[in-house]
């Protein structure tokens, strides 16, 4: 986006004088004091002659403390109108200016470039005039054409210098049977970066996009070819037509998969490559760069073997690549030190003169350096056309072209991984926002319009568009300039390839070469972890010394297994939350003092396990050994997973680690469970039944239901397992299991089996529970400041924070709490429950809502009555308080269990 308009090198006395229509605000003594301009909105004429080179700031006198040195007039805020298609600037004093002076009022569509404050855009070639500049009409536009030759001349010499070396690497050296020149391959590269640059300034939302022939695909082509020459032989008329065939389908292919995503708004799939993955691929393209560097500079095919080693120090050749490999360290070493972004290309473009030079000095010929292989061997005179003369259809191999298709969806994959790269990366140089899917779209039509002519792949290239940026270019006219040059060379055709030397196609691709594999296998040392770094160096040595495709499947295979084992080993992945046993946890279920007794002693032997996330197969065998440990060992079984420094006064030698009698494994946080987890956790079975251990399942997600059908189904005996809705679920079923082996009827019966007092004397039975030390008597004069109300369904008993007049016991029916303004949080009011007695004690408003969700039957104690109570007898108020203070801990503990926090609750 533009966050600067280059007004820092603005001279108002450039701005135009036309549509004036702004009255700058009076002029007072802090104006005087601190000039400052204030504009409206910059028209693109406006906005180029900001950014034109011949407007230069006057002189400044001392800054004053509200104004930075380096600035005319400070950048005043921007906001952006109401249609979103301009930027506005706030208006703020201004320095001396006639009285009717206006100011620009549209916002160019150029951004300030963070590479100078005058950056110069060939986008203003004649198309905005001036009457107050000294140059109009075609002088304005001459003078900023000549401004643009630089930076056109740059982009035009980096595409041809990259197209020599590539281009003769379309087909294998190898093959001497070529029925025409190695050089028809730079024909195909000069087309298909033609094609390119032209849709490119057609559709792209970049306005300095520089295109050429995706050259990371080569080493596909390679495979293609080297596979069809096999097949069919080298000397059969059919192998060339149908390799050509093969490279204008995967054109064709690419394009076609390159606008589906774009059209369907489908670009963040591109995103989907792990970084890994594509760094791996870098180093394997790097690697066969540097061989084909090697291939080019001797005129010989090259292996990475022992014996193509020892073939590189033949007497006919060493020289040959030893120059080019000296050229490239050259450049290296010189590279850190002149930091111009120039200087790689002028290095490469230096080098045919510097050769004829030394030729010149030695008293070598031409002809004496080309017979010694310095030289490319001369191209016959060949037409622009005979590209498409070699489109033999009838000479086709038909069958052979589906055995490509898997080299095919490779290479195609592997174009998709260029533009998340160069896309953000060429938005982020240039400071200007485009839509991913836009661009996509646009590699789309030009890739397919390549496949259609007839030859291969094509991209917006990332470094020579930065470079041209950086140099000053820009513009869609200069765009279209670069694409007819490119053009021009096309119908000139490869002839002048044999006029340079081999050194310098050797040095390019040597140092394009190494450049990739420092890049992928040296600089990502300290960026990748051991099992990434891992993968890229066993995709890139697969790529070298096996296959592209091999390469790629290996990339594919290891990005499974590096996802799983990274996910699996993150503290964030694991399966376990927490871990503890249940001394202090407990259901919402009402208890008895001898029941609670019972509960304190027994509880120790259930052990809860918290799961979380998403149980799948690559996590979950840290369950199942925990499981183990925990009935093998015991170390850690009560720990909650958080360390203290007082878990030693703690220890076991205090107090006897339990045996685990009831497992509970949590499923509340837990968000996906595959097929894998869900088998490896039916197999818990085995260890449970090993130490007699019944285990429960709480909080399965619903969409599991299956799997809890088959845990059922597995265990049969219902006795040893339990399916529980949620924790406290799970909790109570535990609870009531050891209450029934532990508690008797006074009867003798036990208390599993013991009948419940009818109904409706719940609420008397649970109320007793929490005075069984005071007589009935007591009771029933509590309940004498009761009276009985009846309330119907979906009647409001009180509302959230209304004043609290009264408390309720619950006699029959069922109410429920709501809290307003959550995302359904409810909670139901059991029969025999005291309900509001919180706030009615301490006053407070109302926390939650109430409202009866079927016909119920309460006792109520109002104001009035607890008034009397306190008046008359102090005795019952104190025991109302007392139970009151029950159920507040009732309250915490219930939600201690669900908040699994580090936190001791209750205190």
């Amino acid at each position: 986006m533009c966050h600067h308009l280059g007004v820092t090198n603005a001279h108002p006395s450039r701005f135009p004088a036309a549509p004036l229509t702004r009255q700058l605000a009076p002029r007072t003594a802090s104006a005087q004091a601190t000039p400052r301009h204030t504009m409206e909105p910059l028209n693109d004429g406006e906005r180029q002659l900001l950014l034109s080179p011949r407007v230069r700031s006057p002189r400044r006198s001392t800054p004053t403390s509200h104004a930075p040195s380096h600035m005319v007039f400070e950048p005043p805020p921007l906001r952006r109108d109401a249609g979103g298609t301009s930027l506005h600037f706030t208006k703020q004093p201004s320095m001396p200016s006639p009285a009717n002076e206006t100011l620009p009022t549209t916002a160019s569509p150029r951004c300030y470039s963070p590479y100078g404050a005058t950056r110069l855009s060939v986008e203003s070639w004649g198309s905005h005039r001036d009457d107050s500049d000294p140059l109009n009409g075609w002088e304005h536009g001459v003078t900023e054409a000549l401004h643009a030759v630089p930076c056109i001349v740059i982009a035009v010499l980096v595409n041809l210098m990259i197209c020599v070396p590539f281009g003769l690497s379309f087909f294998p050296v190898e093959w001497q049977d070529i029925p025409v020149p190695h050089a028809l391959g730079i024909q195909m590269f000069l087309l298909s970066s033609t094609i390119c640059q032209f849709t490119f300034v057609w559709l792209s939302n970049f306005d300095g996009a520089i295109c050429q022939m995706m050259v990371e695909n080569v080493p596909f082509m390679h495979t293609i070819s080297v596979a069809i020459i096999q097949e069919l032989g080298p000397k059969n008329p059919s192998v060339l037509p149908t390799i050509l065939v093969a490279y204008a389908f995967s054109s064709v292919v690419c394009g076609a998969l390159f606008f589906v995503l774009g059209h369907w708004k489908l670009g963040n799939i591109v995103y989907l490559f792990p970084k890994h993955i594509i760094v791996g691929a870098v180093g394997g393209i790097g690697a066969f760069v540097l061989q084909s560097g090697i291939e080019n500079a001797t005129g010989r095919g090259f292996e990475w073997s022992w014996e193509g080693v020892k073939g590189l120090f033949d007497e006919e050749i060493v020289w040959l690549w030893i120059s080019s490999a000296l050229l490239a360290l050259t450049l290296s070493v010189l590279a850190r030190h002149i930091k111009s972004p120039l200087f790689p290309p002028l290095f490469f473009v230096s080098i045919p003169p510097l050769f004829y030079v030394v030729m010149l000095l030695l008293g070598i010929s031409t002809d004496t350096a080309r017979e010694h292989g310095w030289f490319f061997n001369r191209a016959p005179d060949v037409a622009f056309y005979s590209l498409w003369e070699q489109y033999d259809f009838s000479l086709v191999a038909w069958h052979v072209i589906p055995k490509q298709f898997g080299t095919i969806v490779g290479l195609t994959f592997f174009s998709l991984m260029h533009v998340p790269i160069n896309i953000p990366s060429l938005s982020l140089t240039t400071d200007k926002e485009v839509d991913i899917n836009d661009e996509l779209v646009a590699h789309g039509i030009s890739n397919t319009l390549s496949g259609v002519c007839g030859t291969v792949q094509n991209y917006l290239c990332y470094s020579t568009s930065a470079l041209y940026f950086k140099c000053g270019g820009g513009g869609r006219r200069s765009g279209f300039v670069i694409g007819l040059i490119m053009m021009f060379f096309f119908f000139v055709g490869p002839n002048a390839v044999s006029y340079i030397p081999r050194c310098m196609a050797g040095c390019v691709m040597m140092h394009l070469g190494w450049d990739l594999l420092r890049e992928a296998l040296i600089d990502t040392y300290d960026q990748l972890d051991a099992l990434e770094l891992g993968t890229v160096w066993a995709i890139a040595g697969t790529m070298t010394f096996w296959g592209m495709n091999q390469g790629l499947a290996v990339g594919a295979l290891l990005a499974c297994m590096t996802f799983v084992m990274q996910s699996a080993r993150t503290p964030t992945n694991a399966p376990i939350r927490g871990s503890m046993s249940a001394a202090t946890l407990r259901s919402h279920a009402w208890r008895t003092t001898d029941e609670l007794d019972v509960l304190d002693r027994e509880c120790r032997n259930i052990h809860v396990v918290q799961l979380k996330g998403h149980l799948f197969f690559g996590n979950i065998n840290q369950l199942s050994d925990y499981v183990r440990e925990l009935f093998e060992d015991g170390p850690d079984a009560t720990s909650s997973g958080v360390g203290s420094p007082l878990q030693s006064v703690l220890s076991d030698d205090i107090r006897p680690r339990p045996d685990i009698h009831f497992l509970v494994l949590d499923f509340t946080l837990v968000v996906g469970l595959d097929s894998s987890a869900a088998d490896r956790l039916t197999k818990i079975k085995y260890a449970c039944d090993t130490h007699n251990c019944k285990i429960v399942f709480a909080a399965v997600p619903r969409a599991y239901e299956k799997f809890t059908e088959h845990l059922i189904e597995l265990f049969g005996d219902n006795r040893m397992l339990h399916i529980a809705l949620d924790l406290d679920s799970a909790l109570e079923w535990c609870e009531n299991d050891i209450l029934g082996k532990n508690v008797s009827c006074k009867d003798g019966s036990p208390a599993s089996t013991c009948a419940a007092d009818e109904d409706e004397f719940t609420h008397l039975r649970n109320l007793r529970r929490f005075m069984p030390d005071q007589p009935l008597s007591v009771q029933q004069r509590l309940l004498d400041y009761f009276h009985i109300q009846e309330i119907d369904k979906d009647e409001v008993v009180w509302r959230q924070g209304d004043t609290p007049e009264r408390a309720l016991l619950l006699v029959d029916g069922a109410l429920t709490a709501v809290v307003e303004e959550e995302a359904g949080t409810t909670e139901e009011v059991s029969v025999g429950s005291v309900v509001g007695e919180m706030c009615f004690l301490t006053g407070e408003k109302r926390k939650t809502s109430l409202i009866a969700t079927k016909r119920s039957v309460v006792y109520v104690l109002d104001r009035k009555s607890f008034a009397e109570m306190l008046e008359k007898d102090c005795h019952l108020a104190f025991l109302f308080q007392g139970i009151s203070l029950r159920y507040t801990s009732y309250r915490l503990q219930y939600v201690g269990n669900r908040i699994w926090e580090t936190k001791c609750l209750p205190v």
